[in-house]
């Protein structure tokens, strides 16, 4: 994950380990006392002959307070525990800095990276209010855009459409975003307005952001940087909606041209949504992964509602037709389960746990109880692979002058 320029105190999850400096915190003791010239008299010593007033004893106060290079060694610290991994240690010494912190320069930066430990820890909720907090609070602060802009990636992994809309909203009104950020902020504002309906809106935004892309050269020489995925998988969205407008049925008159547009359609999406993977971000990657499988499994149920053309009058033209579907789609089954299950394994390798892999998981288990029924139901027809054959030929508009052969 991408460490933005200026954020001086947020680390980036993408460096070198390194060992955080265990640094003991100080106590400042202020001493009361409420006497004049000498100390005051020990507890039995009676009072100095003469005196018109005894001597009064106050109770002994201690004041804490932490001074800045504390709680600066005190912030070090927790960032030691994040850049070893340690999240759950780190978000609770950020934690503990907070109230401390409050008033002073470090308060922005330890929300900041008080959102990043509990994103690493993949508690995105609470990531995603110490965020909105950062942005309440301090506005102003360095970090605050970075904080931002983090808080449209998380809400873009918690499916939080709409507000992943005022939050990209917010980024892109800042004067101070970089490139790059822009970047960011128009992909997130693209998948906000696609998941919630608005396509033609949302390949606006798309288009504002290739642009920057292509005019910056962003990912052409290495791996993309992550602001780019969101984008990539925002256009994968809009090509997969609009070629899903496309049906099959009812059948239309010029059915061989409409899926074939259906199925450019499909591979337009899958080539955006391979985009988005190349950034190598195991969310991101696990949601195209998903959606590229999800694709072949949606055009196979459709494929398979198609009903027999009236010119199948007869039970064996129509079983010959739903064989000649069966063999001639189920490769759209295994292309799906193949992409699900790279997507669970790279779910796996990775660590990563959301929902995303868990939907490939179960979609796997769908594909593969499909395929089966498919194989078994194919396995059951009463023709020869030669009739089947040749009912594709029919599909094609390209009749075969042989009768079928009897089983």
């Amino acid at each position: 994950m991408a460490n933005h320029r200026g954020c001086n105190y947020a680390p980036s999850m993408q460096r070198h380990r390194r060992r955080g400096h265990t640094i003991a915190a100080l106590c400042a003791l202020v001493w009361l006392a409420a006497c004049s010239g000498s100390g005051p008299t020990p507890p039995g010593t009676p009072a100095e002959s003469g005196s018109a007033e005894p001597h009064i004893q106050l109770p002994r106060t201690v004041v804490s307070a932490k001074s800045p290079r504390d709680l600066a060694a005190e912030l070090e610290l927790a960032r030691g525990f994040f850049l070893a991994l340690r999240f759950e240690d780190a978000a609770r010494a950020f934690d503990r800095l907070l109230p401390a912190a409050e008033g002073t320069d470090l308060a922005a930066p330890a929300l900041f990276n008080s959102g990043l430990a509990y994103e690493g820890m993949g508690q995105l909720e609470t990531a995603a209010e110490r965020y909105r907090e950062l942005g309440r609070r301090h506005p102003q602060a360095e970090v605050s855009r970075g904080g931002l802009l983090r808080l449209t990636r998380v809400l873009g992994y918690l499916e939080r459409w709409a507000e992943l809309g005022e939050a990209a909203d917010t980024a892109l009104g800042r004067k101070d975003l970089e490139a790059l950020d822009r970047v960011e902020g128009f992909g997130a504002k693209a998948l906000s307005l696609v998941e919630r309906g608005q396509v033609d809106d949302a390949e606006r935004m798309v288009n504002r952001a290739r642009d920057i892309i292509e005019q910056h050269r962003f990912g052409e020489a290495s791996v993309p940087p992550l602001q780019l995925a969101q984008v990539a998988f925002a256009l994968g969205e809009i090509r997969r909606a609009r070629s899903e407008q496309i049906q099959l049925v009812p059948v239309p008159p010029n059915f061989p041209e409409v899926l074939e547009a259906r199925c450019q359609g499909l591979l337009e999406a899958q080539d955006a949504y391979a985009e988005s993977m190349r950034s190598r971000d195991a969310h991101w990657s696990a949601m195209s992964g998903y959606r590229i499988g999800q694709l072949y499994q949606q055009l196979h149920r459709e494929a398979m509602q198609i009903p027999p053309p009236d010119s199948a009058n007869n039970l064996r033209q129509k079983q010959l037709f739903e064989a000649a579907m069966r063999l001639r789609y189920r490769i759209l089954l295994e292309k799906g389960l193949k992409m699900m299950e790279a997507t669970v394994r790279m779910g796996e390798r990775t660590g990563e746990s959301s929902y995303w892999v868990a939907r490939a998981r179960e979609a796997q288990r769908d594909l593969e109880r499909a395929l089966g029924d498919e194989k078994a139901a194919l396995g059951k027809m009463p023709f020869a692979e030669d009739d089947v054959r040749a009912a594709l030929e029919l599909l094609k508009g390209k009749p075969d002058p042989s009768p079928p052969k009897k089983p």
